[in-house]
């Protein structure tokens, strides 16, 4: 019994065992997250970085004191008669009167996004303060000029994304031909 009553003596710390592959597996998670995240399509990422490439190109036609006449950092409106076309802001994704236009990102987007809020913003109609200029003067949200009807390409244009291959055939013709006609040097 006097064994059982004698206190006993703290068994001795020993130290904490390292993994040293924790920080490597975490590295390697972290990694397949990641790349799981780049490679999976998600919808609406191309248009996201359309709207992000147009507000860059956008800032940096305004930082620069120029206009963007054809509207290529924004969005234009469909043509309604009687009235030019409104360039909506880049960001918008379309420049219509569309139900959530007024609020996109979870911002005031009315008189960027919404077409006929745009329109009804220009110069000589609403307060110089406020009022939106032509394109030919200023960036997007701004009016396009009346004479014009600007129109999306025609997706049956040939382009060198559609017939790379093509090129390269269509190149090495020419290119024998060029040779062809050329006459032998004289001596």
């Amino acid at each position: 019994d006097a064994a059982q009553a004698a206190p006993r003596a703290p068994a001795p710390q020993l130290p904490r065992p390292t993994f040293p592959t924790q920080p490597a597996a975490m590295a390697r998670t972290l990694a397949a997250i990641l790349a799981a995240a780049l490679l999976a399509p998600a919808a609406g990422v191309s248009s996201r970085s359309d709207a992000v490439r147009k507000m860059v190109a956008a800032k940096g036609l305004a930082s620069a004191g120029l206009p963007d006449p054809t509207c290529k950092t924004g969005v234009i409106s469909l043509k309604v008669a009687g009235q030019p076309q409104a360039c909506c802001a880049g960001y918008c994704g379309e420049c219509s009167d569309y139900p959530t236009c007024g609020s996109v990102r979870g911002q005031n987007s009315t008189f960027a996004c919404c077409s006929s809020q745009v329109y009804e913003r220009r110069c000589g109609n609403a307060p110089a303060n406020v009022c939106l200029k032509s394109c030919k003067e200023s960036v997007p949200p701004c009016i396009m000029d009346e004479e014009e009807t600007f129109t999306t390409p025609d997706p049956a244009t040939r382009t060198a994304g559609s017939d790379c291959n093509q090129a390269v055939t269509d190149w090495r013709k020419k290119a024998d031909a060029a040779l062809a006609a050329t006459p032998p040097p004289t001596a």
